[in-house]
């Protein structure tokens, strides 16, 4: 009797080592959590971005170059030559903050006639800093734009001091105020 005992364990063990596999392998399995179900697209067509077109005319253009080793632009950026810095918001000593320009950074800004540098023609500026923190040099002109020449060397330095101050016109867009 002991021996047919045995013999029905064997089959018992079995059963049971694979109702444990079975069940680890689904609790791994699924344990996971289910996906969303997609949501429903609305039908309603996209609605169009506004934007406003600011224009300035007769406004002051001079050049600049910045150190190898300098800290990024006020716009947290890499300079690159095709950029350009313009004025805070507010000055520096009435209470302005470097990083908030009159003109926002990344935006585009259109020139009526293109300006060279260093042999290349630029008839679009993108702003990526902010200069004349005090508004020192040219307060009648809230709009003037300090044109990015490179990195400070002989060459860039000579280049940057030949173009000069020039009087420039240009245009630039900004998205429409969501409510």
């Amino acid at each position: 009797m002991v021996r047919n005992q045995r013999l029905l364990l064997i089959p018992l063990a079995a059963l049971l080592i694979f109702i444990a596999v079975y069940f680890i392998y689904n609790g791994q399995h699924h344990s996971q959590p289910g996906k969303k179900p997609a949501q429903e697209k609305k039908t309603n067509p996209a609605q169009p971005k506004w934007y406003i077109e600011f224009s300035v005319k007769n406004q002051k253009s001079t050049a600049y170059t910045e150190a190898v080793n300098a800290p990024v632009s006020s716009a947290g950026r890499e300079y690159f030559i095709g950029s350009g810095a313009v004025h805070p918001r507010h000055p520096i000593n009435s209470g302005g903050e470097a990083r908030s320009p009159i003109i926002p950074f990344g935006t585009t800004l259109y020139l009526q006639e293109p300006i060279e540098v260093h042999g290349q023609q630029y008839s679009e500026l993108v702003v990526n800093d902010t200069g004349d923190v005090y508004y020192g040099l040219w307060p009648s002109h809230p709009y003037w734009v300090d044109v990015y020449f490179g990195n400070t060397n002989y060459y860039n330095q000579q280049t940057a001091s030949k173009a000069g101050v020039k009087l420039i016109d240009y245009k630039w867009y900004e998205p429409w105020p969501d409510k």
